[in-house]
């Protein structure tokens, strides 16, 4: 028996290809596979290419998988009702998959980044979302969008670093150079004002503005008292995601873990120690860690649940032959 493992993200699609031991024999990669985006065609596209990507490492043909069993289990962005996900899976039925599971892309973040066990997950990527598990219970906070949501989220760093660009042309702040020029270099723009019609385009750029964030992350590993405040705020908001996800599951009092998992947490201390003191104030007994995996392979442990599968045993399959 075979596992496909996929991650269906707005910006690319991964797939692991493993045995039923977690033992990674081939990887893929996609293009995006955001539902809401890319529809249910869009997403079937990007995961037969990175489908072919594994095959091709691990020198195998669809035809062996079928043969011997093949679970093909996805989380797929922006399909979180159960009716996008039935339509998902009967389109990869009729590719020829037999055992297709189809979960939203924080379920198998969850998995990957706590081994399968229950617990909580912060996401922080372009947006922000807290997804948990406490047996049969779930509960979701965040991930709203850019507008409603998404606090500590790359778009969201992003753009209070340009704010603070914004008021400083005002004259409602003294004028930070370094991140007026850090603006103008990577927005290639060479005055404040030309920011308005690149942040207000339709549709709007959420890569091109998230990607900001990256040097906003730079500029506190530097030194740069401006980025650190905004990153250390990002880190309090993410942890505020996490603690209403504790709390509406009955875990604040439990002991356990809290997983980070996504982009924005390369900044590193500036967002991980204000997020962890937020979980420490309402949660004492959790703990804040980095993720075990990541969600494609979190998308293993889906498969393996529901082939019912000793994940602790996948679990070390995947860790030898990742890392």
């Amino acid at each position: 028996m075979y596992i496909l493992g996929i991650d269906c993200g707005g910006s690319s699609t991964e797939a692991l290809l493993t045995t039923q031991e977690g033992r990674v024999l081939g990887y893929g990669q996609g293009g995006p596979a955001n539902y809401t985006v890319n529809g249910t065609s869009g997403v079937v596209q990007s995961v037969l290419t990175a489908v072919r990507g594994s095959l091709e490492q691990s020198g195998l043909q669809l035809e062996n998988l079928h043969q011997r069993g093949v679970v093909l289990a996805l989380g797929v962005s922006g399909a979180g009702r159960s009716a996008e996900q039935v339509q998902i899976r009967r389109a990869l039925e009729s590719e020829g998959f037999v055992q297709v599971v189809v979960a939203h892309d924080a379920v198998i973040a969850l998995l990957g980044a706590l081994s399968g066990a229950d617990g909580v997950v912060v996401i922080a990527g372009t947006g922000s979302v807290a997804y948990g598990v406490n047996g049969e219970r779930s509960h979701r906070v965040g991930g709203w969008g850019y507008l409603l949501g998404d606090e500590g989220g790359a778009v969201w760093i992003a753009l209070k670093a340009l704010q603070q660009v914004m008021w400083g042309y005002d004259g409602r702040l003294t004028e930070d150079e370094t991140l007026l020029q850090a603006a103008k270099v990577y927005f290639g723009i060479s005055e404040p004002m030309e920011l308005i019609p690149l942040i207000y385009k339709t549709p709007l750029d959420r890569g091109l503005i998230a990607g900001f964030s990256t040097v906003i992350g730079k500029l506190a590993q530097e030194g740069h008292a401006a980025a650190q405040e905004i990153l250390v705020d990002a880190g309090r908001q993410l942890g505020r995601l996490a603690v209403a996800a504790l709390q509406e599951l009955g875990l604040a009092e439990a002991k356990g873990r809290v997983g980070a998992c996504g982009g924005v947490f390369s900044a590193g201390q500036w967002v991980l120690e204000p997020m962890a003191e937020e979980i420490r104030r309402a949660a004492p007994d959790q703990t804040l860690t980095l993720a075990d995996f990541k969600p494609a392979a979190g998308a293993v442990f889906l498969a393996a649940r529901h082939l019912g599968l000793d994940l602790p045993s996948v679990a070390a399959g995947l860790g030898e032959s990742l890392y």
